[in-house]
């Protein structure tokens, strides 16, 4: 891996040194000194032959930095909305130039900075150089979209049955505003789907991020925006989503928002609520001990309730100083009365088996955030040093109930169970992190942080056994408490040199856990690790205009395993099948390594090698001679993944838009247990068609012959998506009527394989889906500029 990482970056540097060019450093302000945010900027040679104009556009501060590949005279010019403010010449002698170009007030008086215009100004994909930026709210096509719709057409995402990867690395961690959320399958799938592109700003892909970023989360990071309180006045929206799978069950999801702001104040509340009712069909089949073959049908119909609310409170002291307040719930509900008939045959038929057995469960959970923050820019360039905390506090509740018969041939009961589990938990999580960002001249910048984080977990576990009544059975409970302290400080540094734009980060971690299981199990758990994370980000454009670049990243990442995967409860399947937690788990460690390229702004490539030791993974557990099988989450020893990604957006027509991505994957898990290799790839397409009058149609389709994940193999899955909407009252008012998985092809059948054991797998559930959804944007006010609220508690919220 060394050697691959030093190869790379000799090639690199080799390739930028042939070139030589001048850097210029520049900001946009009108005469009294204020940023001129998202204006385009020109540079055309005088003494060209030809227009070789070199075009950059503006950040939020009027900064902006391009490369020149001839020194001379240039004119330089800078437009809004395509109109001319103001020209002026520039000698361009050194190799790093850095000037301020002044727009006349008398110039600006036209120009109206609202949501709409500044949007207009940015390409909807912005690659940067250690993320993607997919502008949510550049694009009136995405109105109507759910935080789900919009992810299942992020270039390099994959979305399915509620695993998200990038790139085709699993463990991607879901941010909300850098904070990540404490939902996981189903339940994850249901939150994104009630965060509407209305709420949504922008969507961060970060495949590899970097040293400011906690260092958990193998997969890489997500991180979707909330638009933030832009307007004087009130503004706001209210919408309902309906539902109806396969004809079978309903689910609806009304929502809505309210921005209020007045003066140096802002108030912000959003509430959700949804009730989703699906179902899921699972069939198995393996070998069973004295030769026997077992095969087995689960039926569950799940319902599943909840309700977000979100309230946030801000106050400006100054254009440089700002406080926030953020107050985050979510309520859960989750019922689900599964059913399982199983046989056990055997060459004899006077010895099988028939088997039924009712597992009906329940889960409730109150997620309770507070956060703080505090943020002051120290100078004119927009350093900031930046406080913030967080508490949450979760508290489940969960029961399950085990009830099995077993039958001969001859009708003859055999054995008859009846038993309850209950296992509420309670997490206690407390983050600080302080940080500050020093922006330096000529483009460079240090950031540096600390940040403490203190947990206290209490998982109960009670059993009861069913004797004419419900009697309390102290041998088998237990009670599994988890304290862990994290210490972590950074520093990452940007600039450039030898006409490379780079990204150097280093993070620390210092790691104290310690568990203590008691009752019907005792054991101690004691983990004391110290780790380095450093990070490399290099990119180096390969013409003047910066269309044309190279990039290269390396970073080292951990995956802790989550705090319920810890506890070792038990939970019944079916008769034969148990899933449980396991308090040994240790963390994971993956380093990848990344070269990719854009080309044209718009087609981009990249090669990606990563390799995980101690990789954990859901795993399908069994042996020959044991008739109980286990589903657990394991180390499972070493995954290495090497990924090919190419994406192309191709424009057929006006009206007719379409991004197409294609990843080719080479997977290998390897551990005591099993060795698997496997390639495979996935194709990705989503379109784009205005119809006019109003109307507009999105198809999304996406197709994979294979699938490994863990020891399990799945075979081919695909799905096609469509989509049809309707905008009124100048496009406030949406209707959407849409089709998911229209062939009913996204479920899968799958093999896992277990020593010389092997289980066969089907899995379907409610994945057609129709669906209606209507939604009222309003406002009415000023525009003005907002400040960011940050979390402290992005890793720990998503290990819940």
């Amino acid at each position: 891996m060394n050697k691959l990482i030093v190869v790379t970056l000799i090639i690199f540097f080799t390739n930028s040194l042939l070139f030589a060019q001048s850097t210029v450093i520049g900001k946009v302000s009108d005469q009294s000194g204020s940023p001129v945010p998202y204006a385009t900027v020109s540079f055309q040679p005088l003494h060209a032959m030809k227009d070789t104009s070199i075009v950059k556009i503006t950040d939020e501060y009027g900064n902006f930095q391009l490369l020149i590949y001839e020194k001379g005279t240039y004119l330089a010019s800078v437009l809004i909305e395509k109109v001319l403010k103001t020209q002026q010449k520039i000698d361009i002698k050194e190799s790093n130039e850095t000037m301020a170009l002044v727009v006349p007030k008398s110039r600006l008086t036209d120009l109206v900075l609202d949501e709409v215009t500044v949007n207009n100004r940015r390409p909807i994909i912005q690659r940067k150089i250690d993320r993607l930026i997919m502008h949510v709210g550049q694009t009136a096509n995405a109105v109507g979209k759910s935080a789900l719709d919009l992810l299942q057409i992020a270039p390099g995402v994959f979305v399915n049955n509620g695993q998200i990867s990038i790139n085709g690395i699993m463990g991607t961690r879901i941010l909300v505003d850098g904070k990540s959320i404490n939902l996981a399958g189903s339940d994850l799938k249901n939150y994104l789907q009630s965060l509407r592109s209305s709420e949504i700003q922008s969507i961060e892909i970060m495949a590899h991020p970097s040293a400011e970023f906690d260092a958990e989360g193998s997969g890489g990071i997500i991180n979707i925006i909330f638009k933030k309180n832009d307007k004087q006045g009130i503004n706001g929206y209210i919408g309902n989503d309906y539902g109806i799978g396969l004809g079978k069950y309903a689910a609806y999801n009304p929502y809505t928002a309210l921005n209020y702001r007045k003066g140096k104040i802002g108030l912000t509340a959003s509430y959700a609520y949804t009730h989703a009712k699906s179902y899921e069909e699972l069939k198995q089949q393996r070998n069973f001990p004295n030769n026997g073959l077992y095969s087995q049908t689960t039926d569950n119909t799940q319902t599943n309730s909840n309700s977000r609310i979100r309230t946030a409170v801000t106050y400006d002291r100054s254009k440089k100083e700002s406080f926030g307040l953020a107050y985050t719930s979510q309520y859960s509900n989750f019922t689900g009365p599964s059913v399982a008939h199983a046989t056990v045959n055997y060459q004899d038929p006077a010895k099988n088996i028939i088997s039924a057995g009712s597992f009906p469960s329940e889960s409730k959970s109150n997620y309770q955030n507070l956060g703080l923050n505090y943020a002051r820019e120290t100078d004119s360039l927009h350093s900031k040093v930046t406080i913030i905390a967080d508490y949450t506090h979760n508290k489940r509740t969960g029961n399950s109930i085990s009830s099995t018969t077993d039958w001969n041939t001859t009708g003859s009961v055999m054995s008859d169970t009846l038993f309850r589990l209950d296992y509420p938990s309670t997490a206690k999580i407390f983050t600080g992190e302080a940080k500050y960002n020093w922006i330096v001249k000529k483009g460079n910048n240090l950031s540096i942080g600390l940040k403490s984080t203190a947990t206290d977990i209490i998982n109960t576990n009670n059993y009861q056994v069913f004797d004419q009544h419900w009697t309390p059975s102290p041998a088998l409970d237990f009670e599994f408490a988890y304290k862990e302290r994290i210490y972590a400080t950074y520093a990452n540094y940007a600039g450039k040199w030898a006409k490379i734009d780079y990204q150097f980060g280093l993070r620390g971690e210092k790691s104290i856990v310690q568990g203590r299981l008691w009752g019907a199990q005792q054991a101690d758990l004691s983990q004391h690790y110290f780790n380095w994370f450093p990070s490399i980000f290099l990119k180096k454009d390969l013409n003047m205009e910066g269309s044309n670049y190279l990039t290269f990243s390396y970073n080292r990442r951990i995956r802790r395993p989550s705090y319920f995967d810890l506890n070792p409860y038990k939970y019944y399947i079916d008769n034969y099948s148990v899933q449980t937690g396991n308090p040994y788990l240790i963390p994971q460690f993956t380093n990848s390594i990344e070269i990719g390229g854009l080309w044209k702004e718009k087609y981009y490539s990249a090669l990606n090698y990563s390799q995980t030791k101690n990789a954990i993974s859901q795993i399908i557990r069994n042996q020959a001679q044991e008739e109980l099988l286990t589903v657990i989450k394991d180390n499972v020893g070493t995954q290495k993944v090497w990924t090919a990604t190419i994406s192309v957006p191709v424009n057929f027509f006006s009206f007719w838009s379409s991004t197409n991505t294609v990843l080719f994957t080479n997977t290998r898990s390897a551990s005591p247990n099993f060795n698997i290799k496997k390639a495979s790839f996935l194709v990705q397409t989503e379109q784009e068609i205005t119809c006019g009058k109003g109307y507009s149609m999105n198809i999304n389709a996406f197709y994979t012959p294979q699938m490994l994940i863990g020891n399990i193999v799945t075979k081919a899955i695909g799905s096609v998506d469509l989509g049809i909407q309707k905008k009124f009252i100048k496009d406030k008012l949406v209707a959407k009527a849409s089709i998911s998985d229209i062939f009913y092809t996204n479920n899968y059948t799958a093999t896992s394989y277990f020593d010389d054991t092997k289980i066969w797998i089907s899995h379907q559930e409610q994945s057609r889906v129709c669906s209606i959804s209507l939604i009222y944007n309003f406002k009415k006010g000023t525009a003005f500029k907002a400040k960011k609220m940050e979390s402290s508690n992005m890793e720990e919220n998503g290990r819940l």
